[in-house]
């Protein structure tokens, strides 16, 4: 009695299961691949955080040419831990060369327009291009804005007039951001960067191996002899990839989630987030279907291609297209369109991000993106079976 066509696929899976986990190597490889970018992510921001931060509380070295034209003006920075140091013989050649990261200019007419009331420009050399110095340069620009504000505030003082008529209408930020997360939170949105790699990269190694690998290490042809349906034998591959990459990516979610969770890593990155394990398990629910369909279309293409060499490069090509619209997203100040739930990736990084902010997802939306990303997975797949039925699908080269 022929077995029924399930029990084959899961008899073929669980084969494919066991070949691939004892090649240690490149299952280590794999997982390595994918769970070495939330760690490179934490010690990325927490070098960026610490040096920032460093920059900030440190004594600003400040070079300044015609100190003795504005001495209340040097006081001030005096309080505000900036070290004043003589000017360089060349102060714009010394800004060039990195020898001063800011050089501040206060002209020889500054007292004179200063004391009628005028208003008395000061020039800030520095170079915009060197980004070592921006925090520097960022500094000095806001302590004298400072420094004017409160001299406008004091001439109008003298002539009788209220300083508060100046500004029309004061600003009051709110932050309605959730409590547990605050502005650290930003960091959260590197989470679909995270997701998405790990979904298009998680079973790239095992995908190619099974597929393009067999054919040319020439064992697909013995297998298919065997009377069972070539579409078994797909789904049975399928099944084992999908089941492999579906644990990479929540391997990966979880790690990143949990490592910002510790307080020696909080403590080294100066970010303080806190998510729960139900954003956790939703964020993981999300991305499952384009898992689905990365591994469909990576199954696809690898059948395709004539040799593993080949495939790897297509299959790479397209683990770049799946993540890097949600590395375009975390950075661009894009909000969230009807038309984007058709699109597979792109509505997924907006539900992550939606998640991990503690909102709801709209029932409807996610109906449709699911729908759509599943939609395209089952496509590649049944093209992927399509070309098993073929017979140069043992053909190498």
């Amino acid at each position: 009695m022929r077995p029924n066509f399930w029990i084959l696929v899961g008899i073929i899976s669980r084969k494919e299961m066991s070949d691939n986990l004892r090649d240690r190597r490149s299952v280590f490889n794999a997982l390595l691949s994918v769970l070495l970018n939330p760690l490179l992510y934490i010690v990325l921001f927490g070098f960026l955080n610490r040096s920032f931060a460093d920059q900030v509380e440190q004594t600003l070295q400040l070079p300044v040419v015609g100190a003795q034209n504005a001495p209340n003006l040097v006081a001030f920075l005096d309080q505000y831990n900036v070290d004043i140091l003589p000017p360089p013989a060349d102060p714009r050649a010394a800004v060039q060369n990195g020898e001063a990261d800011v050089v501040l200019v206060i002209p020889d007419a500054y007292a004179a327009s200063f004391s009628a009331g005028e208003p008395a420009s000061v020039e800030l050399i520095q170079d915009e291009s060197n980004q070592g110095t921006s925090v520097a340069g960022q500094r000095v620009t806001n302590l004298l804005g400072q420094y004017s504000d409160r001299m406008a505030a004091l001439r109008l003082l003298a002539r009788g007039i209220n300083p508060a008529l100046i500004t029309a209408v004061p600003v009051i930020a709110v932050d309605v951001s959730p409590a547990a997360r605050g502005a650290s939170g930003t960091v959260l949105g590197l989470l679909p960067i995270i997701m998405l790699t790990a979904a298009f990269l998680g079973g790239f190694y095992m995908v190619v191996d099974m597929t393009a690998g067999e054919r040319e290490r020439e064992s697909l042809e013995p297998l298919l002899i065997n009377p069972v349906p070539r579409a078994a034998f797909v789904l049975g591959k399928y099944l084992t990839a999908f089941t492999f990459t579906i644990l990479a990516t929540t391997l990966a979610t979880v790690l990143f989630l949990v490592l910002l969770g510790i307080p020696a890593v909080q403590s080294f990155t100066a970010i303080q987030v806190d998510v729960e394990a139900a954003a956790m398990v939703t964020a993981v629910l999300v991305i499952i279907p384009v898992v689905f369909m990365a591994v469909a279309l990576q199954m696809l293409i690898a059948s395709y291609t004539r040799n593993v060499k080949e495939a790897q490069t297509y299959t790479q090509l397209l683990s770049l297209a799946g993540f890097m619209p949600a590395l375009f997203l975390a950075i661009l100040p894009i909000k969230a369109q009807p038309w984007m739930n058709l699109v597979p990736t792109i509505t997924q990084t907006f539900m992550i991000n939606r998640v991990m902010r503690g909102e709801a997802l709209p029932v409807g939306d996610v109906v449709v993106a699911t729908a759509v990303t599943l939609l395209v997975g089952l496509v590649a797949l049944a093209v992927a079976i399509r070309l098993y039925n073929r017979e140069r699908i043992v053909l190498i080269g």
